[in-house]
């Protein structure tokens, strides 16, 4: 069984915050660098929870992107990638209590075209992140890859990503998108699952819908009906860095489920997965 993540793999260069930013004038801060990029995230933390992942997507033909792409193959993760152009970065900026923001360069991330048919030999799962949906010629791949992946029978999931990324392609488009190819999981956060209206008022073709709500309990849709399973969520006592815990939520609920779990125990292992991110900076284990 294996879990194909399309997407981003980018250089995320991480800036914790003393404390507030001083507009005009300098912060203290403790900044690092490391691989990131969601679909990249997932497919670490798949095999980081004992499954079979593999990444595909475009990276810049420079220094970053080797580095990059040397360090997933490192975390176990079977990297097919397209190389051209620069790699892309992100910056982000985590404030005191572990909230995150980004700015975005996503570089060569878009580029990806005519993936080979071997990229998706003994793929039982295709998972895709809305920033891979958002536009340019990987938007147009990932509609082939997901096509692709219903005719070979494999699971498919979409994550919502992020509001602003959502605003920008358009909700109702985003909800088209959707209905053309129904995914057989949503992962949104609450902000992204009320913009998007797929929670308990949303279209009932939709498989199974999962809303993480930070420390609250994460809720599961089910297509037609009205009352979502609740998941209770275990207190943590410190967080340093929320950065890539959406992630590993994911890549935990996917592993699971694909190990046989039920819908519940999938999300409790998603939980605990996300929950060790949570502990560690950036987007790590």
């Amino acid at each position: 069984m294996v879990l194909i993540c399309v997407g981003d793999l980018v250089e995320d260069i991480v800036v914790w915050l003393d404390g507030p930013m001083a507009t005009g004038t300098d912060t203290p801060a403790r900044i690092e660098r490391r691989r990131g990029g969601s679909a990249a995230n997932v497919a670490a933390f798949a095999v980081a929870a004992g499954g079979a992942a593999r990444f595909v997507g475009a990276i810049g033909d420079d220094d970053t992107g080797r580095r990059v792409a040397d360090d997933l193959a490192a975390a176990g993760v079977d990297v097919r990638v397209q190389r051209q152009g620069r790699t892309g970065s992100i910056v982000v900026i985590v404030e005191p209590g572990g909230e995150r923001s980004f700015l975005t360069d996503r570089g060569a991330c878009n580029s990806l075209t005519a993936a080979p048919d071997a990229w998706l030999d003994a793929m039982t799962w295709l998972h895709v992140p809305m920033y891979s949906l958002a536009g340019g010629p990987l938007a147009a791949e990932c509609e082939l890859l997901i096509a692709a992946a219903r005719q070979r029978g494999a699971s498919i999931s979409v994550d919502c990503s992020s509001t602003a990324v959502l605003t920008s392609y358009g909700v109702e488009r985003f909800v088209e998108l959707l209905r053309t190819v129904p995914p057989d999981v949503v992962f949104a956060n609450d902000g992204e699952a009320r913009l998007v209206e797929i929670d308990v008022n949303g279209p009932p073709w939709l498989g199974r819908t999962v809303i993480k709500r930070g420390p609250a309990s994460v809720l599961l849709y089910e297509a037609g009906k009205r009352q979502p399973i609740e998941i209770d969520v275990p207190p943590v006592a410190i967080v340093h860095d929320s950065t890539g815990a959406g992630d590993a939520f994911a890549a935990g609920y996917i592993v699971a489920t694909q190990r046989g779990a039920s819908p519940q125990g999938a999300a409790t292992a998603g939980i605990a997965l996300a929950q060790r991110v949570l502990c560690n900076p950036g987007a790590s284990l």
